[in-house]
C-alpha cells in the first residue's frame, strides 16, 4: 500500500473532523493499526487542530450572535453577513479555517442544547410549583368548607332536612340545614345526576304553599350557602335551564328531590 498517497488523499483530515462514514472510519482505524505512519499523521492532525484553535481563538463575528439567539429564541437575525470572495486562501488555510469553525460550531451547538434543556427543566419546575400552589389553595378551601359544615352540625339551632329522590330520580339525595331564627339556609351532601349542557339545578323553598326561589346550585361542593328564609315548610330541587326560573313562574323543570321541614 502507498501510505503517502493515502495520507495525501485528505481522508485522515476528514476522519479527525468526524466527516467520514462508518465504513471509512473503520478502514482508517484498521490501517492506522497496521501502518505507524498513518497513526502518526492522525495524531499530528489532531495536535495541529488543537494548537490552531488555541492560537487563533477570538471573539466570533457580530452576526453569529444574532444567529445563535435566533436559534434559541426563534428570532430572525437583523442582517446577514457579507463575506468577501476576492481572495482565496491556500489549501492548508482553508483546512485550518474549517477545523476552527467546526470546533466553534460544536461548542455553539453544545451551548444551545444545554440552554434548551435547562430552560425546559426550569419551565417544568415553575409548572410544578404552580400546581402545588393550586393544590394547597384547594386544600385550604376544602378544609374551611368542612370546618363550616362541622360548625353547622354542632349548632343546635340548625335543623337537618333530608331531601329524598322523586320519581324522575329515585336515588337522588340532598340535605338542607335550616336555622329559622337566623334565617340561614345551607345545602349539602348533593347526590344528583350530572346536569346536561344548558341545564342547572335550582333550590326552592315552599312558603305559604308556593315555591320561592332559594338560589341556583353552582357546584356540588361540601356545603353551599343559599338564600335566607324564616318560614319555609319544605325545600325542593328542580332541574332548570341555565340561569333558573323565577318565583313568579315557579319550577319549570322536573323536581328531583324534596323534603319537609
Amino acid at each position: 500500500m502507498n501510505t503517502k498517497e493515502y495520507i495525501e488523499s485528505g481522508i485522515l483530515e476528514s476522519y479527525v473532523l468526524g466527516a467520514t462514514t462508518a465504513g471509512e472510519s473503520a478502514e482508517v482505524e484498521r490501517l492506522a493499526m497496521e501502518y505507524p505512519a498513518i497513526q502518526q499523521e492522525i495524531e499530528q492532525i489532531r495536535q495541529s487542530l488543537e494548537n490552531y484553535a488555541l492560537e487563533h481563538q477570538k471573539e466570533p463575528p457580530a452576526f453569529l450572535k444574532d444567529k445563535i439567539m435566533g436559534e434559541i429564541f426563534g428570532e430572525q437575525p437583523e442582517y446577514q453577513p457579507v463575506v468577501s470572495l476576492n481572495t482565496v486562501p491556500p489549501k492548508k488555510s482553508i483546512f485550518s479555517m474549517a477545523a476552527s469553525w467546526a470546533l466553534l460550531a460544536l461548542s455553539i451547538g453544545a451551548n444551545i442544547w444545554f440552554f434548551r434543556n435547562w430552560k425546559n427543566s426550569e419551565d417544568k419546575l415553575v409548572a410544578l410549583e404552580t400546581q402545588n400552589q393550586i393544590l394547597a389553595q384547594e386544600g385550604k378551601t376544602l378544609k374551611a368548607s368542612y370546618q363550616e359544615e362541622v360548625a353547622i352540625l354542632q349548632n343546635p339551632d340548625f335543623k337537618v332536612i333530608k331531601l329524598s329522590g322523586q320519581p324522575v330520580a329515585p336515588n337522588a339525595k340532598a340535605l338542607v340545614y335550616f336555622d329559622k331564627t337566623k334565617k340561614e339556609v345551607y345545602l349539602s351532601a348533593l347526590q344528583l345526576p350530572q346536569a346536561p349542557t344548558g341545564k342547572q339545578y335550582q333550590l326552592w323553598a315552599i312558603v305559604d304553599g308556593k315555591p320561592v326561589d332559594a338560589g341556583m346550585i353552582d357546584s356540588t361542593g361540601n356545603i353551599l350557602k343559599m338564600k335566607p328564609f324564616a318560614n319555609a315548610v319544605a325545600f325542593a330541587i328542580s332541574l332548570e335551564d341555565t340561569g333558573g326560573s323565577t318565583t313568579e313562574a315557579g319550577p319549570k323543570g322536573a323536581v328531583y328531590v324534596m323534603g319537609a321541614v
